[in-house]
């Protein structure tokens, strides 16, 4: 399906003789050799790929992976820094690039002692996975309609006097039956004065007449990522200030789809939904940054907030979901969109309306 050989040839272009770089991420597993399996490591060299892994998954390795591969076994949980000292002593490498923060403490201590490398943080494959290929713009999309017919199927199940966590059960259920292998992410249903939670996942609070009831949901199918939000009430709401307030966030949201274009800084992005929002006097009820990019994780780079300076790229695939959270009121609202990144501006995924 997806050209994991080339994936992982551009990754070793990148690499120097003696450098190695090393992940046990395991959606950066997926993306460069196509493996879907737990509790395994690879180590890269500009020459071949090192797959170290327990008995557990040798089978399943032999059925997903789609890349050449050096299987160095070891006994389940045990054994692995073993193995990698094996790597980088028989490849000569002096350089292993990774990223820290998923770095075991234990592991940097062990090479240290017993072999001569340095370690270093690198961004290659978060450089490389922030491009997208049409084929996974294509899967995202069609995660995205998956999405959005779940959106469609919950409103009408959404009623005065059921509870959060009911509903978003009947969403997993209907999810899944379509096709989705789980949520990317907990989903928030969270109503009433639940909605000024920005991540307020369902609770057993009860929907009541005239609550607000905010959707932020995705999917995770054939290794990618949807994300999706939007505001919603099961009766009429006559309360003025939330249809201006809901007016805004929708007015900031298409601001900041305008701004898109390759070359523009991610932080202009942010600055335009910000702006609208500061200018309606609500700048201190917007409390997140604009967007985080999608793929095979729900948050990855480029984000959308002030002080990056990441030129966007064409291929680079994102939410766009400024929000209001208003405590006193009783209620926030967020909308979200997820958008494609093209030369002369955004190609917006989502299709759903923005209306309560």
């Amino acid at each position: 399906m997806f050209d994991f050989a080339s994936r992982l040839a551009r990754l070793q272009k990148r690499l120097e003789k003696a450098e190695a770089f090393w992940t046990t991420k395991r959606e950066e597993v997926f993306y460069l050799t196509g493996f879907m399996g737990d509790d395994t490591a690879i180590v890269v060299t500009s020459e071949a790929l090192f797959v170290i892994t327990d008995q557990r998954y040798t089978e399943q390795l032999r059925y997903e992976a789609k890349v050449p591969y050096t299987l160095l076994l070891v006994e389940s949980g045990r054994g692995r820094k073993e193995r990698l000292l094996q790597v980088v002593k028989e490849q000569g490498i002096a350089r292993l690039l990774l990223d820290k923060a998923t770095f075991p403490l234990a592991l940097y201590e062990y090479l240290s002692s017993n072999a001569r490398v340095t370690f270093e943080e690198s961004r290659l494959l978060r450089e490389q996975r922030m491009v997208k290929d049409e084929l996974e713009i294509e899967v995202m999309r069609q995660n995205l309609l998956i999405t959005e017919w779940g959106f469609y199927f919950i409103t009408r199940k959404t009623k005065p006097g059921r509870r959060e966590e009911e509903i978003a059960a009947e969403l997993e259920y209907f999810l899944k039956k379509r096709g989705a292998k789980g949520f990317s992410f907990e989903p928030i249903v969270a109503s009433g004065y639940r909605t000024t939670l920005p991540h307020g996942t369902a609770s057993s609070k009860v929907i009541e007449k005239g609550d607000v009831v905010m959707f932020d949901f995705g999917i995770v199918k054939d290794g990618y990522c949807s994300d999706f939000t939007r505001c919603f009430s099961p009766v009429t709401i006559k309360r003025p200030i939330v249809e201006k307030v809901r007016a805004i966030v929708e007015e900031a949201l298409h601001a900041a789809e305008a701004a898109v274009k390759a070359g523009v800084l991610a932080e202009a992005v942010h600055a335009a939904a910000y702006d609208v929002i500061a200018k309606a006097g609500y700048a201190d009820y917007f409390w997140h940054s604009t967007g985080h990019g999608v793929g095979i994780e729900i948050h990855e780079d480029p984000y959308l907030r002030f002080g990056n300076n990441e030129p966007l790229q064409e291929g680079m695939v994102f939410t766009v979901e400024p929000g209001i959270y208003l405590p006193h009121e009783g209620f926030g609202i967020r909308l979200e969109d997820m958008v494609v990144v093209r030369k002369h501006g955004a190609e917006v995924l989502t299709q759903v309306e923005y209306e309560l």
